[in-house]
């Protein structure tokens, strides 16, 4: 079984359709597809936010993957949650931390 084919399954297997699973992922429909077509393979944090969705072994990675040099993020809210925040310009950054009662901004 290639990548494609162990998501694919997983994903059925909890019912889902590739549209509900990018939304659950914050991504496009077109994505998931390329990803169960074997076209692109899913990041280290997409791996890890479709594990947190669906059924994948732990032992299954994508050929040629590389260990993240990075935090690997819980879940795919998290993952939603820090993909706003990269697609934010310093000026939103600052509002979005006084909504949130947060002082100071840390290096990103």
């Amino acid at each position: 079984m290639t990548p494609g084919d162990i998501i694919r399954a997983a994903r059925k297997k909890a019912g889902l359709s590739q549209r509900a699973l990018a939304q659950k992922l914050g991504l496009s429909a077109g994505a998931v597809a390329q990803w169960e077509t074997d076209t692109t393979t899913p990041t280290n944090d997409n791996w890890m936010a479709l594990r947190s969705l669906i059924e994948i072994p732990k032992q299954i990675e994508p050929s040629g993957a590389i260990p993240y040099g990075g935090e690997l993020v819980e879940d795919a809210d998290e993952l939603a949650l820090l993909r706003f925040w990269r697609s934010l310009d310093d000026v939103k950054r600052r509002v979005v931390l006084e909504l949130l009662h947060i002082d100071k901004i840390t290096s990103t």
